[in-house]
């Protein structure tokens, strides 16, 4: 102030009390006292009012009086639209095969060997099936299966048996088969409304329990396993948006969980792109395939020249995940 003394009124400081309407008043603080206030100026803030004080000469609070005009202005919105797709694909195919035999050699059915010894024995090892007057042993369909490679689960079969007249050698074979396959989408279309230079989150999932003891105490605590999605809009000069997106994809995977905890796969990408208003652009690429080839055989058997096939089974299954993300901007303005 310039009490009692006679000075020009150019260089008598004034204070001027604005209250904000859009703009924080502490954020602007800064931003005037390195671009407008004279050394001689100051400037105070009032949150709970959202007001802004300076105190300094005349013709800096003019330049901040139309700075803060300036700035203290309504901001265009951004609604984002997200459509989210996620697309599974499995396929299962198995081959396999089960072998029996059951022999007997005895006095009853006068096939003995003619030595003292071995003179009489027998072998066994049957699927199921029989021919001719019987099984030789009724112990033998306890036993094992000879070969037994059969598909898991199958869901067709087939059996063959062959047997000698006197029941003296019974063979039988089994094929069974397996093959599925499925398909799935599950699509999600949230939407949110942020100002501009204001990232907005999109979150949906699970949150998985994990229980913990220690002492005695049971403490159960939560991981987050979900889709998370963030965005954050920058409204250009030419009506375009600029999208900073950073993009998680946390999946629980059960099928290798220890102590009934499962661990978390997770895919991330974040990238910048340019987009027109009211155009859409995609988010891809986060695929994930999983092949798998399994092989079990009898030893030695399944080598032989055509026939090898008859003693090993064959299991393909392919499992394979993909996730689109398709992101529209619209700018609101107010």
């Amino acid at each position: 102030m310039c009490r009692g003394i006679r000075r020009s009124t150019s260089s008598c400081a004034r204070v001027m009390t604005r209250a904000l309407s859009y703009a924080r008043a502490e954020d602007l603080r800064a931003l005037l006292t390195a671009t407008v206030l004279s050394s001689r100026g100051s400037i105070q803030t009032d949150p709970r009012t959202n007001t802004i004080i300076i105190n300094d000469l005349p013709d800096r609070l003019q330049r901040a009086t139309d700075l803060v005009s300036t700035l203290d202005a309504p901001q265009p919105q951004v609604e984002i639209e997200a459509r989210i797709v996620q697309t599974t694909r499995q396929f299962a195919r198995t081959l396999g095969v089960q072998w029996g035999i059951g022999g007997q050699m005895s006095n009853t059915l006068g096939n003995t060997t003619g030595l003292a010894f071995p003179n009489q024995g027998s072998v066994g090892g049957r699927t199921g099936l029989s021919q001719g007057p019987g099984a030789p042993n009724p112990g033998f369909d306890n036993v094992p299966t000879a070969v037994n490679l059969a598909a898991s689960g199958a869901s067709s079969a087939i059996g063959v048996a062959l047997g000698s007249l006197n029941g003296a050698l019974n063979l039988d074979v089994a094929l069974s088969a397996l093959e599925k396959q499925g398909q799935g989408r599950l699509l999600s279309t949230p939407r949110v409304t942020t100002q501009n230079n204001v990232e907005a989150e999109m979150t949906q999932g699970v949150q998985i329990p994990i229980q913990t003891v220690a002492n005695n105490t049971v403490t159960v605590t939560f991981k987050d396993a979900a889709l998370t999605l963030k965005v954050t809009p920058q409204i250009t000069a030419a009506n375009t948006v600029i999208m900073r997106i950073s993009l998680e994809n946390a999946a629980p995977d059960f099928s290798k969980a220890i102590n009934n905890i499962p661990p978390i796969d997770t895919q991330r990408a974040i990238t910048q792109v340019l987009v027109q208003n009211g155009d859409t652009t995609v988010i891809g690429g986060i695929y994930v395939s999983n092949e798998q080839v399994n092989k079990d055989r009898t030893p030695a058997l399944y080598r032989l020249p055509l026939l090898g096939w008859l003693f090993r089974r064959d299991g393909i299954t392919d499992d394979s995940r993909e996730l689109l993300i398709f992101i529209t901007p619209r700018i609101l303005t107010i």
